[in-house]
């Protein structure tokens, strides 16, 4: 059966609605306080911690924090008040005045890029700050002042190497003695204004007689058994890149068998993407070793290229 309201009634049930979603989402500020004070964050870096970092090379610590968790601890509270979580920058309402006695803020990346998939990223050590002062109807900005790019900045770390593995690293340096992919990567050695850190990044060059190219890292993996396995890297590419997995999906001593990954878009810009590689090779059962390789499909036969830089595989 079709029912049909009266506008005068449709506005009476929406504001309806809206006055019972205020009600609720207000419970948890009960008290005298009625004008909010404000929480401000524009972006959250990575950097090295002082001790058992892992890894001493600058291109480790890029980062695409696109989120944050926010949790504070209100004095007098007897549990942690989760407000929720906000794309950065943010400024949140806060009902409360004095000094929060902490406010505990969990980095959130887009998983695999899609902006659906946000996840407070396993890898990334929650940042608490202690003893916030808010004031109603003021900004308490959190973090300090970057100047040169004119934002309220704080500065997060991943877990030291008693919490991480390392499996996989490149950074295209002219430290280095050698890179991890195959012959198909050109190592750029010299390039401080093209690379996405250092002065090295790899490219590949796809020549426009073919529908598409290959190429890979070709050490076969052999993690722990976790979903906990992710690719971290920066890129750019002229043409789209599909990543693949090689493994075995029943034992060590079956038939090797190739499963995708993802696929990235083109983009013109450096872009740091945080890939889980869990979840394809559960389809393996987890089986070892892995190999990871890479894609380039070249449909209109025009060749292009792709840039890698700050290339690591992690898990715990």
């Amino acid at each position: 059966m079709r029912m049909i309201f009266s506008k005068k009634t449709t506005l009476l049930m929406l504001s309806c609605v809206l006055t019972a979603l205020c009600v609720n989402s207000c419970k948890r500020f009960q008290g005298e306080v009625e004008v909010p004070a404000y929480l401000h964050l524009d972006r959250i870096d990575i950097a090295p911690q002082s001790q058992n970092a892992p890894s001493s090379e600058a291109g480790f610590y890029t980062s695409l924090i696109d989120a944050a968790q926010v949790i504070c601890h209100f004095k007098g509270d007897p549990a942690e008040t989760t407000l929720g979580v906000f794309q950065l920058p943010f400024t949140i309402p806060v009902l409360y005045q004095g000094a929060i006695e902490y406010v505990i803020i969990v980095p959130v990346v887009k998983q695999n890029g899609i902006a659906g998939t946000r996840i407070a990223y396993p890898y990334y050590q929650t940042i608490k700050l202690e003893n916030v002062v808010v004031a109603a109807d003021s900004i308490t900005n959190l973090g300090s002042f970057d100047k040169d790019n004119n934002q309220w900045t704080l500065k997060g770390h991943y877990f030291p190497l008693s919490r991480m593995k390392v499996l996989v690293e490149d950074y295209f340096e002219p430290t280095a003695f050698s890179s991890i992919f195959d012959s198909n990567m050109t190592w750029v050695h010299d390039d401080p204004q093209g690379a996405r850190t250092g002065q090295g990044y790899g490219c590949v060059t796809v020549p426009d007689s073919v529908l598409s190219y290959t190429f890979s890292i070709p050490a076969n993996l052999s993690p722990a058994v976790t979903d906990m396995l992710y690719l971290e890297m920066d890129y750019h590419t002229d043409l789209e890149l599909y990543l693949n997995m090689l493994g075995f999906p029943g034992s060590s001593t079956g038939s090797l068998m190739s499963k995708a990954i993802m696929g990235l878009y083109p983009n013109t810009q450096w872009q740091k993407i945080y890939i889980n590689l869990g979840r394809t090779w559960s389809q393996f059962s987890y089986n070892t070793p892995i190999t990871i390789f890479f894609q380039v499909a070249n449909p209109d036969k025009k060749g292009g290229k792709v840039y890698l830089d700050n290339v690591k595989i992690i898990t715990i």
